[in-house]
């Protein structure tokens, strides 16, 4: 059997814009879904619609220039090809996303390093002007009700001094939970100034005497204003012990204030947060405890304290390896040539190991969507290569995918559309 190396450059390049709008929409469902949906249907979706941009973008190309399939598929067989797309693209891949997220997301909660969290809350006079409602305060005590079993949970309250509420203890159980929010709405109202250094000192030192283990401690800090401070001297504890702190702050409140916070949440690993309100720090501070759940995708990073070893970086590439191929599967269904089929598949598992590749040694980054938007167009590009890189089988008798109608494919490359035998039917009937 004879094979023939083909390109049509419009499709590659109709792939690679299909890419790119997988890519975005993709990124809006992470930004809008995680977190809201369960990360093994929220992988389906991302996987179903890109492969569907890209397949649509494949068809496209084809249909307006068939340098794969031949004029004859063009005039005779095209309109199948849209009738194949969304069950071949979309629903395909969503199933597959969804499967292999679940393997993926599986972890035994042995396995994973439980976290202590500090709630760093700033009770300063200006609170009273930016929070009179006590928002941060109600944000606090909704987050103590949603602490998990087995998870260590302290309070700090500070403005120019500092105050536990509650030292780093486990919260057993309901009654624990309610006592601690009670004794946080009793605690000291606005008054002083602020000093931040001193209270994220003060976490550290809390941290380091409960038994934190290293990479297992995080702060959540909250406050409105600025005070002087060196950030890398305040921040050496936390990244010596692989401690993050995420920090929140009112827009508008003090901008000096913003761009300190920014600066202790970059120094220390963890992420900023500015809301808009004060009523809006429940969701924001919330989101920071319940993230460690949200991140287990495969095109995300792994949260911390998951297994360590080679185990999940191959299994990573592995499912992204599996899913390129059956992209390329999908696009030789959608064409309806078995030949083509084994092309895409090849070409595809190699754009998928790219792409996972690039996912594993990309993240964590602190602009994770650039790493994605990389391995998706590195796996539309590769893909639609695939016909250049694998050569496409000609001069033999294909049964095809969809029937037992058998026909001889002709020794020209890029006519696979015309039959030699009269009565030809399509190449998978």
């Amino acid at each position: 059997m004879t094979s023939r190396r083909l390109w049509n450059p419009l499709l590659t390049v109709f792939c690679l814009i299909g890419g790119v709008a997988g890519f975005l929409v993709g990124e809006w469902l992470l930004a809008r879904y995680q977190g809201v949906l369960h990360d093994t249907l929220l992988m389906g979706i991302y996987f179903g619609q890109l492969a569907l941009w890209i397949g649509l973008g494949a068809l496209l190309a084809e249909t307006l220039s068939p340098r794969l399939n031949g004029q004859n598929w063009r005039l005779r067989y095209a309109s199948d090809g849209w009738k194949l797309l969304v069950p071949a693209t979309l629903l395909m891949l969503f199933a597959a996303g969804t499967l292999f997220q679940w393997g993926y997301g599986f972890q035994p909660e042995k396995r994973q390093i439980l976290r202590d969290y500090v709630l760093v809350l700033d009770i300063s006079a200006s609170m009273k002007r930016n929070d009179p409602q006590e928002e941060s305060l109600h944000a606090a005590q909704s987050l103590i009700q949603r602490i998990d079993e087995g998870t260590r949970f302290g309070v700090l309250t500070f403005n120019e001094k500092f105050s536990w509420v509650q030292p780093i203890t486990e919260l057993k159980d309901a009654a624990a939970k309610q006592d601690l929010s009670r004794r946080l709405g009793e605690a000291a109202k606005p008054n002083g100034e602020t000093d931040i250094g001193r209270a994220l000192t003060e976490a550290a030192r809390g941290m380091q005497e409960a038994g934190t283990p290293p990479q297992a401690g995080t702060v959540i800090l909250f406050s409105d204003g600025h005070s002087p401070m060196d950030v890398a001297s305040v921040t050496a504890p936390f990244v010596q012990n692989g401690f993050k702190i995420h920090t929140v702050g009112l827009e508008g409140a003090d901008e000096e204030g913003g761009r300190l916070l920014q600066s202790i949440a970059a120094a220390a690993g963890g992420t900023f947060q500015q809301v808009k309100s004060a009523e809006l720090l429940n969701e924001a501070i919330g989101s920071l405890y319940t993230e460690r759940k949200t991140t287990w995708h495969l095109m995300g990073e792994r949260p911390e304290g998951t297994m360590e070893g080679l185990f999940l970086p191959i299994l990573r590439t592995v499912l992204l390896l599996l899913l390129g191929a059956l992209l390329g599967l999908s696009l030789g269904i959608v064409f309806d040539n078995r030949f083509l089929a084994r092309s895409f598949l090849a070409g595809g598992a190699v754009a998928g190991l790219l792409a996972g590749l690039l996912l594993e040694y990309g993240l964590p980054s602190a602009d994770s969507w650039v790493v994605r938007g990389e391995a998706d167009l590195v796996l539309a590009l590769v893909l639609s290569l695939s016909t250049l890189l694998f050569g496409v089988a000609q001069g033999s008798v294909n049964a095809g995918f969809r029937g037992s109608r058998t026909r001889e494919l002709p020794e020209r490359g890029g006519d696979y559309g015309r039959s030699r035998t009269p009565g030809g039917g399509k190449q998978f009937r």
